[in-house]
C-alpha cells in the first residue's frame, strides 16, 4: 500500500510538471491555465490514490497557484471568506452540540419507542429517526457511529443473530435513514455545501434551505417508501412478530430526564432551521443564523472552546474549501472554456436533455465510486468535469448538485462509502454481510434514478428544468 501511494505520487508530481512546463500551451488557454490544469491532475491522483491526506493536498493544490503565479493569493484562496466556508463551519458546530448533549440519542430513542417491536416496525422507526435528525448534524461519520449501535441493540434485542439477513436489514435501515437521507436536506451533510459552492453564483442562489428541500421531495418520498419495501422485501423474517422494547425502554431510563443543554440545544437548532427555510424572507444569511447559534451554545456551556477544537472536522472543512476554489479559479484562467470545447463532443449528448442527465449522471458516478472512494472527492470531480458546460445548460446548472449529492452515496463494495466503515466499525462489523450490502445498495442505485426522475416534474413547475 506504501509503495502504491509513492508510486502514484511520484507519477502525479511528475504529470503535473510535464503539463505545466513542457506541453506547450494550446490555443485558446493560457500558460496559467495550463498551471491549474497541472495542478488539479497532480491533485486528482493524489486524491483517488490517498497518496497524503486530501486536505493537504488542496492545500498545496492553491499554494501552487500562486507560487507558479498563475493566480495571486486573495484569487486563490477566497473560497475561506465565503459564506458557504462559515455555514458548514456553523453547521458542524449545531451538530456537536446535538451529538455531545445527547439530544439525538433522545429523539431517536422517543421515535423507535412509537414503533412496533419487529423488523417493519424498527426499520420505520429508524428511517422516520434518520430523516428528522438528518438536518441537525451536517456531518455523515457521527450519525452513523451512533445510529448503527442502536440498530444493533435493536437487532438483539428482537432475538436476531449477527451477520444474519435480518440483522444486516436492521443495520441498512439505520443507515439508510441516518445517511441516505441526508440528500434531503441542505444542511444535513458539509458536502451539499461543498457541490453547492462549486456552482456559479446564480445556480447557488438557486439552493436556499427551503428550496432545496421541495426540489428534493418526490426524491425523499420514493427513497423512504422504495427504499423501506425493498429492505423488508430483502431482509425481514418469514415471522415478523413485534418482541419486547424493553432494550428502548433501558436506554431511555439511563438517559434519564431531558437536560438543561439539551433543551437550550433543542431549541437552538429548531430556530436555526426556521430561518434557515425563511433565509430569503428574512434577509438574514444561513451562516450567520449558524454562528448566532454556536456563540449562544458557547456562551451557554453547552459547547466549550475545547469542543469547537476537537469536535469539529477542520481537516474536512480545509478539503472542502480547497475543492471549491477550483470552480472560481478555472473560471479566472479560462480553463472552463478550452475544456468546454475539448469534452464538448463528449458530455453535450449527457446533458443535452434533463432527463437525460438525472439518468446517464448517476451512472456515470456509480463507476467513478469504483475509483475514487472519498463522496466529496467524487462528486467535486464530477463537477468540476461539468463546469465548462453550465453556461449553455437548458437548465438550471443546480439540478446537477442534486443528483451528484443523491448518487455518490453507494456502498456496493464497502470501502466505497466511509461513512458505512464508521457504522461498521461502531458495531465491530458484527451486523451486517458483504452480500446485503452489495444487493441493498444495488436497490438504492435504482431508486435514486427514479427518484430524480420524479423530481423532474417539479424543477419544471419551478423553473429550473
Amino acid at each position: 500500500m506504501k509503495h502504491t501511494k509513492l508510486i502514484s505520487g511520484i507519477i502525479g508530481i511528475i504529470l503535473g510538471v510535464v503539463i505545466a512546463f513542457f506541453i506547450p500551451t494550446p490555443v485558446g488557454l493560457s500558460h496559467s491555465g495550463m498551471v491549474v490544469l497541472a495542478s488539479l491532475v497532480t491533485a486528482n491522483i493524489f486524491w483517488i490514490f490517498n497518496v497524503i491526506p486530501s486536505f493537504v493536498t488542496g492545500l498545496l493544490m492553491l499554494s501552487s497557484w500562486v507560487i507558479l503565479r498563475a493566480v495571486d493569493f486573495p484569487t486563490a484562496f477566497n473560497l475561506f471568506s465565503s459564506t458557504t466556508m462559515w455555514i458548514i463551519i456553523g453547521g458542524l458546530g449545531l451538530g456537536a452540540a446535538a451529538t455531545k448533549s445527547g439530544l439525538i440519542n433522545r429523539i431517536a430513542l422517543n421515535i423507535m419507542k412509537l414503533f412496533p417491536a419487529n423488523f417493519g416496525g424498527q426499520t420505520l422507526a429508524l428511517f422516520t429517526a434518520g430523516t428528522i435528525i438528518s438536518p441537525m448534524i451536517p456531518s455523515a461519520h457521527p450519525k452513523t457511529a451512533m445510529s448503527t449501535p442502536l440498530a444493533l441493540g435493536i437487532s438483539e434485542s428482537l432475538g436476531y443473530k449477527n451477520k444474519t439477513k435480518e440483522s444486516s436489514g436492521i443495520f441498512l435501515a439505520a443507515i439508510w435513514g441516518f445517511l441516505v437521507m441526508e440528500a434531503s436536506f441542505l444542511s444535513a451533510t458539509a458536502q451539499n455545501y461543498a457541490f453547492k459552492g462549486l456552482l456559479p453564483q446564480k445556480a447557488q442562489s438557486t439552493l436556499s434551505w427551503g428550496n432545496w428541500f421541495m426540489m428534493m421531495l418526490p426524491w425523499t418520498v420514493v427513497a423512504l417508501v422504495f427504499g423501506f419495501f425493498l429492505l423488508k422485501f430483502l431482509f425481514a423474517p418469514k415471522d415478523d412478530k413485534p418482541a419486547s422494547k424493553e432494550f428502548i425502554s433501558k436506554q431511555l431510563q439511563e438517559l434519564g430526564p431531558m437536560s438543561r443543554n439539551e433543551k437550550i440545544t433543542a431549541i437552538i437548532i429548531l430556530i436555526a432551521i426556521v430561518f434557515w427555510i425563511l433565509e430569503s424572507t428574512l434577509k438574514i444569511p444561513a451562516a450567520v443564523t449558524a454562528l448566532c447559534g454556536v456563540s449562544i451554545l458557547v456562551a451557554t456551556g453547552v459547547l466549550t472552546p475545547q469542543d469547537i477544537s476537537k469536535r469539529l472536522s477542520w481537516n474536512t472543512i480545509i478539503f472542502i474549501g480547497t475543492v471549491m476554489a477550483l470552480g472560481n479559479v478555472m473560471q479566472v484562467v479560462k480553463l472552463t472554456t478550452w475544456l468546454r470545447v475539448i469534452l464538448k463532443p463528449v458530455i453535450s449528448p449527457m446533458l443535452s436533455n434533463v432527463y437525460i442527465t438525472v439518468i446517464a449522471l448517476p451512472i456515470i458516478i456509480y463507476l467513478c465510486k469504483f475509483v475514487v472512494v472519498s463522496l466529496i472527492s467524487t462528486g467535486t470531480l464530477i463537477i468540476i468535469a461539468l463546469l465548462p458546460f453550465f453556461s449553455t445548460l437548458s437548465f438550471n446548472p443546480a439540478i446537477i448538485a442534486l443528483v451528484v449529492t443523491t448518487s455518490v452515496n453507494i456502498w456496493m463494495l464497502s470501502y466505497m462509502d466511509a461513512p458505512f466503515l464508521t457504522g461498521m466499525a461502531a458495531v465491530n462489523d458484527k451486523m451486517a454481510t458483504r452480500v446485503a450490502l452489495a444487493k441493498s445498495s444495488l436497490g438504492y442505485m435504482v431508486i435514486n434514478i427514479i427518484g430524480l426522475l420524479l423530481c423532474v416534474p417539479i424543477w419544471k413547475l419551478m423553473g429550473i428544468a
